[in-house]
């Protein structure tokens, strides 16, 4: 693995652009432009019981299929480290913060990861920034939510 590569990609989607429309169907009716705007950056460190780190690369892929689907949902992905096979980083992007209040709230986020994948966990670190974008697509800032 080359010096850069830190994580190994469970999917096969391109990474978020931040210019980009909410969605990969950019012609959904309810994908928001994120130019000139702002959106919610959730970052997820999971460190998995010893052993349990295959199980929770399923749960995650089934979460992250269901996710995505969400309509508030601009990204999700989530990444296993090459140096430890139990320790995950998730990244999810969402219009704002009742995006994430949703996504909590949803029947698969309650049975799979309240319900499965946090009892197979030892700790879990989740932080929040709100991005903001300028004119010309780029991030501007990020604050902590």
């Amino acid at each position: 693995m080359g010096a850069r590569q830190c994580a190994i990609r469970h999917d096969r989607r391109p990474l978020p652009v931040y210019a980009m429309s909410a969605k990969s169907d950019s012609t959904s009716p309810t994908a928001p432009t994120l130019v000139g705007g702002s959106f919610l950056q959730v970052i997820a460190h999971y460190h998995v019981k010893p052993g349990l780190g295959d199980q929770v690369g399923a749960l995650l892929i089934e979460l992250t299929e269901a996710t995505r689907r969400e309509p508030k949902n601009l990204a999700y992905a989530f990444y296993r480290s090459p140096q430890d096979p139990d320790r995950y980083v998730i990244l999810e992007q969402y219009t704002d913060a009742s995006g994430l209040d949703e996504h909590r709230a949803s029947e698969h986020f309650q049975r799979l990861g309240f319900g499965t994948i946090i009892p197979m966990l030892v700790s879990r670190e989740v932080t929040s920034y709100v991005v903001r974008i300028a004119a010309d697509g780029k991030p501007v800032d990020a604050v902590k939510a």
